[in-house]
């Protein structure tokens, strides 16, 4: 279900697509019970952030993340902060059962003025073996909807991505494990276990995914580097390396498992796209093969952008709509969707960018499901991604593609082209 694995897709029943693409029973429903909608919209204002992961032993790990700051208002009478915040959250550890191994609630106080977002720290119990997900709500007082984090992370063994962060030369981590420009980075750890890494680079440049109405399966990965080179930790620090080139760095300590943290270099600017010739190969979605061609014998990649948009909006005002629009969307699904590539490059971002923020989101531990149209409607649309077994990343999810998303799909095209 992967790139990384020959596995392919599940193929839909023919004689039952229906029932597959509209049954009220929703599995991903069933083991969170949260509809992370809200999450999509890449705003930071919108949805409480993740800043890091990290283990610190067997049982204990912990999460940082960031609230939005400057909504609880002062009593107008006394002018003082009288009210906060509460953070309610749960761990749910993935098993045989789906299991709750940690709950707490905190109050926040925001008294903050001048600045937009608050940070909060906290451990919580995850013992060693499994994968979880981190479920958290935040309430102010006064505003009806609550702010919402549904978060995955592995920790199956001490090789997992949350055992390692990655450090820059100023003592900050890097949120993600993603940096847009070559600086020096080191990893450091709790795990104190002197060991070797063998880091493999892997520079590819991945294709854009397929329709959703065309079954087929991804291309087996290619699992031999680019380039490779060594990295010793010691004392839960390995020395600083220069990440020069763009792609993903793997950092293998058993070279008979598939397993290890993975850093992600990618094009400067990012998660923005600002570059031209990604700018026109973002157009991909929306061009016919033929009308993709054309614009790639451009000899100026912002030529051939710039006539697209113009040809098919009828005016420059209008194009420059357009444009603003599309590749608010393409940064956006570079934000939520980053995986092994490109966020606007993966199922997700493809379904994100062109159809829109859909109505409902469940996420479970093996499958995300999105709903566009009301959650009990017979004509909504639904969009069925399985999580990939992928041993760079935890975010890479995989649409069960149908033939019956032909419809739709070319309609919000057309919308697209005017």
């Amino acid at each position: 279900m992967s790139p990384f694995t020959q596995k392919s897709f599940r193929v839909l029943l023919l004689i039952s697509p229906l029932i597959i693409l509209f049954s009220g029973c929703n599995p991903a429903l069933n083991v969170t019970g949260m509809d992370i909608s809200s999450i999509y919209t890449g705003q930071k204002e919108d949805a409480l952030r993740i800043n890091q992961f990290y283990s610190i032993n067997d049982s204990i790990s912990t999460i940082s993340i960031v609230l939005p700051a400057g909504l609880i208002k002062p009593d107008p009478r006394t002018k003082k902060h009288s009210k906060k915040g509460t953070l309610k959250y749960e761990v749910l550890g993935e098993g045989k059962y789906i299991a709750l191994t940690d709950s707490a609630t905190f109050a926040i106080a925001d008294t903050s003025e001048n600045i937009n977002f608050l940070s909060h720290t906290w451990a919580f119990k995850a013992p060693t073996g499994q994968n979880y997900f981190v479920k958290a709500t935040y309430s102010v007082p006064g505003r009806l909807d609550d702010f919402l984090l549904l978060e995955y992370f592995n920790k199956k063994n001490h090789l997992s991505q949350s055992w390692y962060r990655f450090q820059t030369e100023s003592g900050e981590h890097l949120t993600g494990n993603i940096t847009s420009y070559p600086q020096p980075l080191r990893i450091i750890s709790e795990d104190t276990s002197n060991r070797e890494f063998l880091v493999k680079l892997y520079s590819r440049n991945f294709p854009v995914p397929i329709p959703p109405f065309v079954e087929q399966s991804r291309a087996p990965f290619n699992y031999l580097p680019d380039s490779t080179f060594i990295l010793e930790l010691k004392n839960g620090a390995t020395p600083y390396f220069l990440p020069a080139q763009t792609g993903f760095y793997f950092f293998q300590s058993d070279s008979s498992l598939k397993q290890g943290p993975s850093l992600f270099r990618m094009n400067a600017g990012f998660p923005k796209v600002t570059q031209h010739y990604l700018m026109r190969e973002a157009l991909r979605y929306i061009t016919s093969a033929k009308e993709f061609q054309q614009l790639n014998a451009f000899a100026l990649p912002k030529m051939a952008v710039d006539s697209f948009w113009i040809a098919n909006a009828g005016s420059s005002d209008i194009a420059t709509e357009l444009i603003r629009k599309y590749y608010i969307r393409v940064e956006t699904a570079n934000k939520l969707y980053t995986s092994y590539t490109d966020g606007w490059k993966t199922d997700r971002g493809m379904i994100f960018i062109v159809m829109g923020k859909p109505s409902k989101v469940y996420r479970s531990f093996k499958q995300e499901v999105w709903i566009y149209g009301e959650y009990d409607d017979p004509r909504a649309l639904r969009f069925y991604f399985d999580k990939a077994i992928n041993p760079f990343t935890d975010t890479d999810y995989v649409l069960i593609r149908n033939e019956y998303y032909k419809t739709a799909w070319y309609q919000s095209v057309h919308l697209w082209r005017r």
